[in-house]
């Protein structure tokens, strides 16, 4: 996976963050935050990542504490993937989306005071499941 490919997750994720300083209170600051990706939704998806990813959509899920991007990928079919390449894959990309989580420390503290956590779940062109990958603020070991 590219940096392209996580540059506009990153983004969008530092938005959170500057809208979170803007809101103490844990219960606005979630309605705001679902709010603000609900209209970035609306307003800026699906954006096309790189040649074969599409980012459709971001959304908050309040009561879970889970911060959702969902993407597309034109060139890969569950069908035409077993188990080893599917492990691979979503290895990769697990390794890929904590290394650069690790690489904002800003943003990982702020997800970390609110209890957020980030899936990231990719569907390939047949709209079946590749990858679902969660990175958990609170268990992500950063090398300093």
């Amino acid at each position: 996976m590219s940096f392209a490919r996580l540059a506009l997750p990153l983004l969008l994720l530092t938005s959170l963050a500057v809208h979170a300083e803007d809101s103490p209170d844990e219960a606005k600051f979630l309605k705001e935050s679902v709010d603000y990706f609900d209209q970035v939704t609306k307003s800026s998806l699906p954006h096309q990542v790189d040649k074969v990813t599409t980012l459709n959509s971001v959304q908050l899920d309040p009561t879970k504490k889970m911060l959702y991007y969902r993407y597309g990928i034109s060139n890969l079919r569950l069908d035409a993937m077993d188990l080893g390449a599917r492990a691979k894959f979503e290895n990769g990309l697990k390794t890929q989306l904590e290394s650069t989580t690790c690489q904002q420390p800003e943003l990982l503290q702020r997800f970390r005071e609110h209890h957020l956590s980030v899936t990231h779940e990719y569907t390939g062109s047949d709209g079946k499941p590749l990858a679902s990958i969660t990175v958990d603020p609170q268990n992500l070991s950063c090398k300093s």
